[in-house]
């Protein structure tokens, strides 16, 4: 990780009042896959590993890990949720009975 987005990451966990462990915590208590990939990449990036090298362990763009860490920059702890934006409910969503 380049020595200024590092320093931006810090920065952010800071104002967010956040460390390495508050972002691991969050990793093992993500509500689903997706948010869990997401704070993995940024506890990853905490612990200084280039986003190329996080991208190629998450199997993912070097791009959206810079999107994911810049989505957090901006908006805190509750950027990494996930939300359905389309296609069929979650398996774990009832569906209405037929009758």
């Amino acid at each position: 990780m380049a020595v200024d987005e590092r320093s931006e990451l810090e920065e952010a966990l800071s104002r967010w009042q956040l460390d390495a462990a508050a972002v691991r915590e969050r990793l093992y208590r993500a509500p689903t896959p997706r948010e869990r990939e997401r704070w993995h990449a940024l506890w990853l990036l905490a612990q200084g590993w280039p986003a190329s090298r996080v991208a190629a362990l998450l199997e993912r763009e070097a791009h959206t890990i810079g999107a994911w860490l810049a989505a957090f920059e901006r908006g805190g702890p509750a950027a990494p949720a996930f939300e359905q934006t389309g296609g069929p409910p979650p398996p774990s969503t009832p569906r209405p009975r037929r009758g």
